[in-house]
Parts: structure tokens; C-alpha cells; sequence
């Protein structure tokens, strides 16, 4: 057993399915590799910062434009360190400058402290991602803060109800947790379902948003069961 579930809230409408060709973009867009990026032939670097969070503290890590291209939280369990994982994306060079992270940090902080859209107009950096994944990401940022989609409800406002499982996958593969909101997704019977760094993150944020709409909380992981 890897979660106890207790009720949790209920979404207060359903997305129509939207085609395929027409979801809606985010504030902030997802950021092929090169677009706008360093002069050819000098060394990307990546920019480190560092916020709180209601699941611990976060750190990210931006590029020259300030776009997010990592998140991992400090409490969470990762097959690789936020600097590994900047290096499989070419960016062996990081540094701490609070010009290119102090949007990000601001927004973070702003979340947290329960302003529920704070989020939504940061950038992305996408750097790894095929076509599909980052549709599936730009659909993750129109779930309503506060609110819990399944997969399949994911699909069928991506316009395709049949590509559970692919929505599955892709979702697995954000890298950039909070930001792009895939806490808000669990599975079709109303239970928790994966999350990169653990589900008690994904418990915990969940929560909060709960917590920021005047709701009872309704999530509880094992893990901060066990832990309590």
C-alpha cells in the first residue's frame, strides 16, 4: 500500500473535448530548444534558484531568458539530480543570478502564499519533449487550480478520449512539476496516482490548493503518514 486516499474535490465543471488542433495556449509558452537561445558555439549555462513551497522547498533552474527548464523539490526521490539532468539537456555550465531566477522565485513564493494563478505565466523551456508531450503539458496548465482530472478526462479534452495511456505517459515525463500542474491528475477511480519525487508531494500540493479555496483537506500519502 502506497497511499490512503480519504474524499477530495470534486472539479466544479467538465472541459468539453476540444480538437486536437485547438486547445488553448498557455500564458506562457513551451520553448523549442534554440529558439532565442545562446550565441552558437558558446557553452549554455543554466541559471539556479531556490523557493518554498506547501511540499518543501523547490529548486529550478532557468536559461539566459529566465524560462524554467527543471524543477525538482528537495524532498522528493529522483532517478537523476536537477544537475544531471541539465547536463543530458546541454547545459553543463550553472550559476546562481537572481536576475534570471527572481521571476520564477516571485511566482513561486506568490503561489504558495495562495495567489492561485501566479504560476501560469512563466515560460518554458521544453528541451526534451516530443509534439504529443508538449501538448500534453500545455493541456496540464488548463486544469483550474484547485481542481482534480483524471486521465481520461486529460484526453478527452486533448481530443483524443482514446489516448489514456499516452496522456499517462507523457505526463510521467514533466520535468517541470508545479509549473506545469500534473499534481492535479489522478487516476480514474478518484485514488492517487504516480508522481516524480513521491506521492506525499503530490498530496501536499493538492492540499494547499484545497486549503486556498476554503476546502477540507482531502489527500493523505503514506509516506506523511508514517513520517508524522
Amino acid at each position: 500500500m502506497t497511499t490512503e486516499h480519504l474524499p477530495h474535490h470534486t472539479p466544479s465543471h467538465r472541459s468539453p473535448a476540444l480538437p486536437q488542433d485547438a486547445l488553448p495556449n498557455p500564458p506562457a509558452a513551451l520553448l523549442r530548444p534554440g529558439e532565442g537561445g545562446d550565441a552558437s558555439g558558446t557553452p549554455a549555462v543554466a541559471f539556479l534558484g531556490e523557493a518554498p513551497t506547501p511540499a518543501g522547498p523547490v529548486q529550478f533552474a532557468t536559461d539566459i531568458h529566465g524560462a524554467v527548464l527543471t524543477l525538482q523539490f528537495a524532498e522528493g526521490t529522483y532517478p537523476r539530480t536537477l544537475l544531471d539532468e541539465l547536463v543530458r539537456d546541454g547545459y553543463p555550465a550553472t550559476m546562481r543570478d537572481d536576475a534570471k531566477t527572481g521571476t520564477v522565485r516571485r511566482a513561486i513564493e506568490a503561489w504558495t502564499q495562495g495567489e492561485a494563478g501566479a504560476l501560469d505565466a512563466l515560460p518554458i523551456a521544453w528541451h526534451h519533449g516530443t509534439a504529443w508531450q508538449g501538448q500534453v503539458w500545455r493541456g496540464l496548465r488548463t486544469i483550474p487550480f484547485g481542481e482534480t482530472w483524471s486521465y481520461g478526462q486529460l484526453a478527452r479534452a486533448l481530443g483524443r478520449p482514446t489516448a489514456v495511456r499516452a496522456v499517462a505517459r507523457a505526463n510521467a515525463t514533466n520535468r517541470v512539476p508545479l509549473i506545469v500542474p500534473c499534481h492535479r491528475v489522478i487516476g480514474t477511480d478518484g485514488t492517487l496516482t504516480g508522481f516524480g519525487g513521491g506521492l506525499h508531494l503530490k498530496a501536499r500540493l493538492l492540499n494547499h490548493e484545497l486549503r486556498v479555496m476554503g476546502l477540507p483537506q482531502a489527500w493523505t500519502a503514506w509516506h506523511d503518514i508514517t513520517t508524522a
